[in-house]
């Protein structure tokens, strides 16, 4: 193993200059929640398309059929439509309902989805900033790697992999649930007598959640695409080249930020400390704080106190402000 001279210089790290947007992130992540929003726009068309075509009945005069038992009147049906449809017709209608899902939100099927570009870019872009920040902060680390050899290596070509394997059991899971929702809320209309416009309401509502549901896996997956490229190049670099490498939090400072999220803004952690972390409590979800790798002295800080002490303030002020 390579091992940094003794008095090799390190250099300060890069700090983004977006406090909100540490991962700067956000442009990418509304790129792709365009896109979400055109898929589910076009979702509802075929949707409604189908169900003009299949959900058909007729209008029940007056609004419900009533039975007499001695002196008490019942309410048997307060539904107003009755729909023409079988049981075999219905098994039909929900899994052209599953087809539309998947032929949207699975587009591209597992080696070539469409979040998968997406995805891919945040990854790689990682990859860049992660280059970038290390070489600024050590000479050691600029003149033995290249962007080529960190982008066509075989540990990245495995992680993207991964990420690939990930991104498709999130969307299948996406489509999946939309489908069961979908597939309660027409049952229980036709079972109801529920009239095919308020039915359609009904459906194009819970499409609504399952599009949020849709943009928080698609924020969650490209910041944690770039999280990952960063935290493996900071190991790469300490395996490969010997340097006290860890990473930095800076958590994105808005008022919608989890305390204990600020709580971390400028302190050092290990790669394994923040897996830990992202692993447990839904932490992964909704986050847009960033760790970029630093190289740390031989007392395990990073050399520039005037920094540390910054970003100490600016954890300080927050809390005081929450």
């Amino acid at each position: 193993m390579t091992t940094m001279p003794a008095r090799a210089r390190i250099g300060t790290p890069i700090i983004p200059r977006n406090k909100a947007d540490p991962t700067q992130s956000a442009r990418q992540v509304g790129r792709m929640y365009r896109d979400i929003d055109d898929r589910y726009y076009r979702i509802k068309l075929a949707l409604k398309q189908l169900f003009d075509d299949r959900l058909t009945g007729t209008e029940r005069i007056g609004n419900a059929s009533h039975a007499v038992y001695g002196d008490v009147i019942y309410q048997v049906n307060a539904g107003t439509y009755i729909y023409d449809m079988t049981a075999a017709q219905l098994a039909d209608l929900l899994q052209r309902v599953q087809l539309i899902l998947d032929d949207h939100l699975l587009d591209g099927g597992s080696q070539n989805l469409w979040a998968l570009t997406y995805v891919a870019a945040e990854y790689e872009r990682g990859t860049r900033q992660a280059f970038t920040n290390l070489s600024v902060q050590s000479a050691v680390y600029e003149q033995q790697t290249t962007l080529v050899q960190l982008l066509s290596s075989p540990a990245y070509q495995n992680q993207i992999a991964a990420a690939y394997v990930s991104t498709y059991s999130d969307w299948k899971g996406i489509s999946d649930a939309a489908r069961a929702d979908l597939a309660n809320v027409i049952s229980d209309s036709i079972g109801r007598g529920v009239n095919p416009r308020e039915t359609a309401r009904i459906i194009s509502k819970r499409l609504d959640v399952s599009m949020a549901q849709a943009k928080n896996i698609a924020q969650t997956e490209q910041v944690g695409a770039l999280r990952k490229a960063q935290w493996l190049e900071t190991d790469w670099a300490r395996e490969r080249l010997g340097l006290n490498t860890a990473v930095m939090w800076l958590s994105a400072l808005k008022p919608t930020t989890r305390a204990w999220h600020a709580a971390r803004h400028g302190r050092v952690y290990t790669t394994e400390e923040v897996e830990a972390f992202y692993s447990v409590s839904g932490n992964r979800y909704h986050c847009y704080c960033s760790q970029i790798p630093v190289i740390l002295d031989e007392k395990g800080h990073i050399v520039n106190p005037g920094l540390a002490g910054r970003l100490a303030a600016e954890r300080r002020e927050w809390q005081q402000a929450a």
